[in-house]
């Protein structure tokens, strides 16, 4: 009996301080890097770095996108760039985001004169004007990946009180996209 109480003992000890487990993933947040390309009034570049919670569908985003007026016979080229720091929502592929952000950049001002031959292509230059405000950012960003990385399309834009803009980019991710 002694035994057997013994035995009881030392099985009841062993279920109580061991577990069985299961392998699971408990950590299903995602984050990645993205590259974009594309065309705003002016050519546009745009990195972006996210971060998608796992038990919600939320996002956080923060980007930086520069346009700008490339090969101009105007001097200076026109300018917008923004830091924008975004929240948003994760559907599908399709991650929708808004935010604020800060919005600096360079525009004409007045015409002061033409530098080289008038009638041969010449470059006309203006009084540079620096700007710099706050705007409100949106996206929509379609995303399709695998693991590592993906591309996607990103439609963005900045609603701000000097130079407000939309635009089109070709977006290349890299990181924990699933």
């Amino acid at each position: 009996m002694i035994k057997s109480l013994a035995f009881y003992w030392a099985l009841a000890l062993l279920c109580l301080t061991t577990t069985i487990g299961y392998s699971q993933r408990t950590n299903l947040d995602n984050y990645w890097l993205g590259v974009s390309l594309g065309k705003s009034q002016y050519p546009s570049g745009m990195v972006a770095l996210g971060y998608e919670f796992s038990n919600k569908p939320t996002l956080l985003i923060a980007r930086y996108t520069d346009n700008r007026e490339l090969f101009s016979k105007n001097a200076p080229s026109i300018m917008a760039q923004e830091f924008a720091l975004m929240y948003g929502i994760k559907t599908g592929k399709f991650r929708l985001s808004t935010g604020v952000s800060n919005v600096w950049g360079r525009k004409r001002g007045k015409y002061l004169s033409a530098i080289g031959a008038p009638l041969f292509s010449a470059e006309h230059l203006y009084e540079s004007v620096r700007y710099s405000t706050v705007g409100l950012p949106a996206e929509i960003r379609f995303i399709t990946s695998t693991k590592d990385v993906g591309i996607g399309l990103t439609a963005f834009g900045n609603l701000n009180a000097k130079r407000s803009f939309v635009g089109l980019n070709l977006s290349l991710y890299v990181g924990k996209m699933k």
